[in-house]
């Protein structure tokens, strides 16, 4: 009797943790529905001497407090090349200590990306979500990382200028 109570018990658990996680998926689903927002613009981003494709990227906006950059990976790149990419894109702001921690947070919800990924980047508020093929993979709720995160492509000193235009929708 003993071990049916606790198979029992155990059934209820794991079917809880699956309602939780399919939930937990609708809403992450629900957020990042693209047809809620406006797409502002997009760029092919290369990379290295032989400017390699390595994803697509694009910038939406839902209303004026909410951002979405989302990269469409075209090729693998492991996590270790996209935090050399991060401390790039972050060079202009690491002498700022107070934006330290959140440099730190991005390089810590940083996943290895396959061709194919979705990695999208949204910013409500002072509020940031990253989501990875639309599951989410990290949250934050701190001020500096909502000021960062898309700095490498739309921030005053973007990584390429070019790019930035693009994501702009002024190119």
């Amino acid at each position: 009797m003993v071990t049916k109570v606790k198979k029992a018990g155990l059934l209820v658990r794991a079917l809880a943790a699956l309602f939780v996680l399919i939930t937990s998926a609708e809403v992450a689903s629900a957020e990042l529905d693209r047809e809620s927002f406006s797409l502002v613009g997009e760029a092919l981003v290369e990379v290295g001497p032989f400017d390699l494709d390595v994803y697509q990227a694009r910038h939406f906006t839902r209303n004026s407090n909410e951002t979405l950059v989302e990269l469409t990976y075209l090729r693998d790149v492991p996590r270790y090349l996209s935090l050399k990419g991060w401390d790039k894109g972050f060079e202009h702001i690491e002498s700022d200590p107070d934006l330290k921690l959140a440099m730190e947070w991005v390089r810590s919800n940083t996943p290895d990306l396959k061709e194919g990924d979705r990695f999208a980047m949204l910013v409500k508020g002072s509020a940031t979500s990253l989501y990875l093929n639309n599951l989410l993979v990290g949250d934050s709720n701190s001020p500096s990382v909502a000021r960062i995160i898309h700095s490498p492509w739309i921030g005053d000193e973007a990584l390429d200028l070019k790019i930035r235009a693009q994501l702009l929708g002024k190119e």
